[in-house]
């Protein structure tokens, strides 16, 4: 005699692949709460088909609201250049807050105030794609198309895929102030697993995408005199993103940078409950203190918590020190000659340049 023995008895539990499209990604008048956490030593690594990521023990440190603005609450300007007079591949749906433009932490050589940078992104069936910024100063709001769209994602998405897009983005601030800053960016994206994963949040069916990111930033400002291009060093980034249907932000996302061939975790946040930890966007930014400065032998940093990056650059736009997973809040200058250098920190929260002056 056979026994039929139902699916649903079955100890093992199977989950289909999921495909992605335009309405699973926050757009206009979304809003997401997410949570950031400390635990640099989760397994980013691990993928696979019917995978499954158990990352329940994740411990909020803060939080942020994620706000995806409509078109309809851009201002003048940059409604005028992103909206529905804009060229088709222009006309976002979208903008919201980021940190990521260096010229928002570029510290005392810019005699101005930067306000707010927004990104203006479109989200079409097709995919979605960065097409440009504004940035704010001193309350007036300065466009910026991106000459070279980058695609975020390309949809729909399914495993197994993979894509590649370029960016190309110049911000010229003259006449407020002689500063240029150009940015060239790749993305490499490859949708390497499927799955499940658990969070605080819950336990969701999702793709696992990997985007490795080669960038290269230039500026152009007058910091040691005259006017020249400063090469900005970047390193490699990768961003680890696990996606859900319909949930419009990704269930988890872990940036890492490469610190001389190493991977290391940089930021981990995940979509969460409100857990009344009293953290915005803002609160992501920080504020380096320098001295002293002038210097005769170090400079001592105040500001910073945990490890760091930075690279030291003279007045040629050489990279002449740096430094993976700093610790010492201070940097040797004893070494080296008299002169003005170009200081680029990265950390966990961002990145900020400052202006150093070795006695």
């Amino acid at each position: 005699m056979k026994f039929l023995i139902p699916f649903a008895l079955l100890p093992t539990i199977l989950y289909a692949q999921i495909a992605l499209e335009v309405s699973d990604f926050a757009d206009g008048g979304d809003t997401v709460r997410v949570s950031n956490s400390n635990d640099f030593s989760i397994d980013y690594a691990s993928t696979g088909e019917n995978y499954t990521w158990d990352f329940s023990n994740l411990i909020a440190e803060s939080q942020m609201l994620k706000e995806y603005q409509s078109m309809d609450n851009a201002s003048a300007i940059p409604s005028f250049t992103f909206g529905a007079f804009a060229s088709d591949a222009y006309q976002a749906t979208n903008f919201a807050e980021t940190v990521d433009i260096p010229l928002d932490q570029a510290g005392e050589f810019l005699p101005i105030s930067i306000d707010v940078i927004n990104q203006f992104s479109k989200n079409a069936a097709d995919g979605i794609t960065s097409v440009g910024l504004s940035i704010g100063i001193s309350g007036t709001e300065i466009p910026v198309l991106s000459d070279t769209i980058e695609t975020r994602y390309a949809l729909p998405m399914n495993y197994g895929e993979n894509y590649t897009s370029n960016g190309y983005s110049y911000l010229d601030l003259n006449p407020i102030y002689n500063a240029i800053w150009i940015q060239y960016r790749t993305r490499n994206t490859q949708v390497d697993g499927w799955g499940n994963i658990t969070t605080p949040y819950g336990t969701f069916e999702v793709l696992r995408l990997k985007h490795e990111i080669i960038e290269n930033d230039s500026v152009y400002i007058d910091l040691f005199g005259g006017p020249q291009w400063f090469e900005l060093p970047v390193p490699i980034s990768y961003e680890y993103e696990w996606i859900a249907k319909n949930e419009k932000e990704p269930m988890l996302k872990i940036t890492t940078r490469d610190a001389g061939g190493v991977e290391t975790i940089s930021n981990i946040t995940y979509k969460d409950n409100f857990l009344n930890l009293n953290a915005d966007i803002q609160e992501t930014k920080f504020t380096l203190k320098l001295g002293p400065n002038p210097t005769e032998s170090k400079v001592t940093l105040g500001g910073i918590t945990g490890a760091f990056s930075y690279q030291l650059l003279n007045q040629k736009g050489q990279l002449v020190q740096s430094k993976a997973q700093q610790l010492e809040q201070s940097i040797d200058l004893s070494e080296l000659q008299s002169g003005t250098y170009l200081l680029v920190i990265d950390t966990s929260l961002g990145r900020i340049i400052q202006k150093v002056i070795k006695k």
